[in-house]
């Protein structure tokens, strides 16, 4: 299963998503400084921090470093010009994309 993650561009963000069997807390933050978006990660039901500050980046399996086991989250962007979102385009023209643990 593949799920396009809810992101707009808003520069501070939570939203809860069903992956797979689990709920998840996603905070979403661009920082304007250093120019990247940053996610925390968050398990819904009981609130416990499961990642922090990891930054959205293009091409990459975000979530493969932490061995959490609850499949991959990789960014696309749709314009192929291969860049990581700037602070208006996140959620248009790059998404972020979960693939199950099934989906390899």
């Amino acid at each position: 299963m593949i799920v396009s993650l809810p992101l707009t561009s808003d520069p501070a963000q939570s939203f809860t998503v069903q992956l797979g069997r689990s709920k998840y807390l996603f905070d979403v933050k661009f920082n304007s400084r250093s120019g990247v978006w940053t996610f925390d990660l968050f398990d819904a039901a009981t609130k416990v921090a499961m990642l922090a500050s990891i930054p959205i980046a293009l091409g990459v399996d975000m979530l493969w470093p932490y061995n959490l086991g609850i499949g991959r989250l990789i960014a696309g962007d749709s314009s192929n010009r291969g860049r990581d979102a700037g602070s208006d385009d996140l959620g248009q023209r790059l998404k972020v994309f979960w693939f199950s643990p099934e989906e390899g």
